[in-house]
């Protein structure tokens, strides 16, 4: 599976909290949460994991370099300028053929979970997206889904505010793509964030989106964050110290 790891923002609730690490090194266990999420990824069978990093963040960009080359990781390493998530998204999964998986850099989740929904975006058919769901709602303003009386579809997203009727489910910041369903959503127009994306290919498109439900998913944005994100990973995934990556 090929993996896409969105890391140009600013963090910027983080540097209001006095925080001039970059957010994607600030860390989980002792190590740079972006090097814990690339050992992740390469623990559920990476083939290539596209990054794309704010090419204003040298410690950043020098570590995942570093990472590639002393490490020999397969890390596609893409420095932009971006204050559009969707546009990082673009940016990230130029030339990528196929089915790919992208998230944040911050995306803490179980990882058993996960390596079953990598399993379901493999199977899903070449139309067809598969959008990670939570109903673990920890955000004051989470991206609500929609779905069919059934469940087996969204059909609509909403960002803050109140939720949909009935089931209260939100995104859980982890999305099956394929480069068609990029194309297919700008056709309609640009989209003017990640969540617009996502609104987009669910309400104004053909594409099937299909929902695939963690017990648990969220993002660290502040230091309280990163304190329940570590008390998460290791109680669910059993990680209680850094684990070195390993050479490929």
């Amino acid at each position: 599976m090929k993996y896409v790891i969105l890391a140009a923002g600013q963090g910027s609730r983080f540097v209001k909290e006095g925080v001039n690490t970059p957010k994607p090194m600030v860390d989980i266990l002792g190590r740079p949460m972006i090097e814990r999420l690339i050992g992740v990824l390469m623990e559920c069978g990476a083939e290539c994991i596209h990054i794309v990093t704010n090419s204003k963040m040298d410690s950043l960009n020098s570590h995942l370099n570093h990472l590639k080359n002393e490490k020999n990781l397969p890390l596609d390493i893409r420095p932009i300028v971006s204050d559009n998530s969707f546009y990082s998204l673009s940016e990230a999964c130029k030339g990528v053929d196929g089915k790919f998986i992208a998230m944040t850099t911050d995306a803490i989740f179980p990882t058993a979970e996960f390596k079953r929904y990598v399993k379901a975006v493999e199977a899903c058919a070449s139309a067809e997206v598969v959008m990670g769901l939570t109903e673990f709602v920890d955000d004051e303003s989470p991206l609500y889904a929609k779905l069919t009386a059934d469940g087996a579809e969204v059909v609509d997203y909403r960002y803050g505010g109140e939720p949909f009727p009935g089931k209260v489910i939100v995104s859980a910041g982890l999305y099956g793509l394929t480069g068609d369903a990029l194309a297919t959503a700008t056709s309609v127009r640009y989209p003017e964030s990640l969540s617009d994306f996502q609104r987009i290919l669910a309400a104004e498109t053909d594409i099937k989106v299909t929902p695939y439900t963690f017990s648990k998913a969220f993002d660290v944005d502040c230091t309280h964050d990163r304190v329940e994100a570590e008390k998460f990973v290791a109680e669910v995934n059993g990680e209680t110290h850094v684990k070195p990556l390993a050479n490929v």
